[in-house]
């Protein structure tokens, strides 16, 4: 009787423990990861939509922040578990004197006590878990979206390095159209000869800066290549999208940063750090334990269950401690939140404006200095040939001409940086199809 009263209590703890177990198992459903992606082909012309794609499958930065998401789930898991069964053993009246020698007259018990949470510590580890997750799941999409935001600034960059060299060999033709129409008029006598070594300066020149702007070209390759974890830069870009502008109001909209992951961040830390509070308030409570078994009495052959309760005496920690330190961070936690919304809004309003700046300065560039521009030049050249205008005046032309177009150039590549900028601001990917207004491509 008594090895199958044993036998009882160690099923019954045994059969409780594996039921927790699990319980609190991990599923085999796993969470949503980003998947790996094939580097780019060599010699492969890419797209925006496919550099982001790539370097969102490949980023180590992102597959740490899915890893620490990973992490909060099993913290979730984790926070529901109930706390484990003991089981013990005590024997009595063993190995004394007289009739208590040997274990004829010992006392046997066998229980099996319980740990009860009581004042809401495990609802409250819960919801300190729960929103423990939202946060990772915050800062994973703020990853994310720096992430998008650093290819867009990245691609934009090297699509404006590519207009470089195309402007470099716009420049280049031009030096040597010049030249030629020179040479033609210095051996007509209608030049002197030093108008000759200017313009092979110029062409010279030109082809420096061509050099210079294909090496500007390849490192703003390996600079994008970089996001997504690859030395390979022997790939071209689309430069369709780079002329396509919009008006920065198009991409404001109301309450324009509440899909803002760092502000759902700090939201989801401080009821976090609330859950943690409640949980310090209820470690103050102390947890009873109850306890039952059998007693076996050797010497009567005779068996009792016993049953016991214990409660902690609250008289020297109260936690005090902890919950005045838990205060301290839900205060602070309040106080980062609203310097963060302050900051954020004056971040979007400094972006804004120069968004709207680069707009505006690409459009008047587009649509008057360099149409203007080309026909002076035109101009100046054909008055040239015709020996209207001294050389210098084609040189002067020449040289307005290149920099309205280095201008343009420059004013997209601050368009499209600060467009990403406020889209990382603002959680905003791409324009709907009826809000593009400008298509060129030169």
């Amino acid at each position: 009787m008594l090895r199958k009263s044993c036998i009882l209590i160690l099923g019954t703890a045994l059969l409780f423990s594996q039921a927790v177990w699990a319980k609190g198992t991990p599923s085999s459903k796993s969470s949503t990861r980003p998947a790996s992606v094939a580097p780019l082909a060599k010699s492969r012309v890419i797209t925006l939509d496919k550099a982001t794609e790539t370097a969102l499958a490949n980023s180590s930065q992102l597959k740490a922040a899915a890893a620490a998401m990973g992490v909060s789930e099993g913290e979730q898991r984790q926070a529901g578990a109930l706390p484990n069964p003991e089981f013990g053993i005590e024997a009595e009246n063993i190995a004394g004197q007289g009739p208590y020698r040997g274990t004829d007259s010992a006392e046997m018990t066998y229980g099996v006590s319980q740990l009860i949470e009581i004042g809401g510590k495990r609802s409250a580890r819960q919801e300190a878990a729960n929103q423990g997750h939202a946060v990772a799941k915050a800062e994973y999409e703020g990853t994310r979206l720096n992430l998008i935001r650093d290819v867009k600034i990245a691609y934009a960059e090297a699509v404006a390095a590519k207009e470089t060299v195309a402007l470099a060999k716009k420049q280049k033709s031009l030096a040597a159209e010049v030249l030629k129409n020179v040479v033609q008029r210095v051996n007509a006598a209608a030049e002197p000869l030093f108008q000759r070594s200017k313009s092979e300066v110029a062409l010279a020149t030109s082809e420096m800066a061509l050099d210079k702007a294909q090496r500007d070209y390849t490192t703003a390759r390996r600079n994008l290549a970089a996001l997504w974890n690859s030395e390979n830069a022997d790939f071209d870009l689309d430069s369709s999208r780079f002329f396509e502008i919009i008006p920065s109001k198009a991409l404001i909209q109301a309450d324009a940063t509440k899909l803002n992951p760092d502000l759902r961040r700090l939201g989801a830390e401080e009821a976090r750090r609330r859950a943690l509070l409640d949980l310090e308030k209820a470690n103050a409570i102390p947890d009873p334990t109850v306890s039952g078994g059998v007693r076996d009495f050797r010497e009567s052959r005779q068996r009792a269950f016993v049953f016991g309760l214990s409660i902690p005496i609250p008289g020297f920690n109260l936690n005090r401690g902890n919950i005045a330190k838990a205060y301290s961070e839900v205060n602070k936690t309040l106080s980062d939140k609203q310097s963060a919304e302050i900051a954020l809004s004056t971040e979007l309003a400094h972006n804004q404006q120069e968004l709207e700046n680069a707009y505006h300065q690409a459009k008047t560039l587009k649509n008057t200095i360099i149409p203007a521009a080309q026909k002076a030049y035109e101009l100046s050249r054909q008055g040239y040939q015709a020996g209207k205008f001294p050389y210098l005046e084609v040189l002067d032309a020449q040289r307005t001409l290149v920099e309205a177009r280095a201008q343009y150039n420059d004013a997209l590549r601050n368009y499209h940086n600060k467009r990403a900028e406020v889209e990382r601001l603002t959680a905003k990917y791409q324009p709907s199809p009826d809000e593009k207004e400008d298509s060129h491509a030169d």
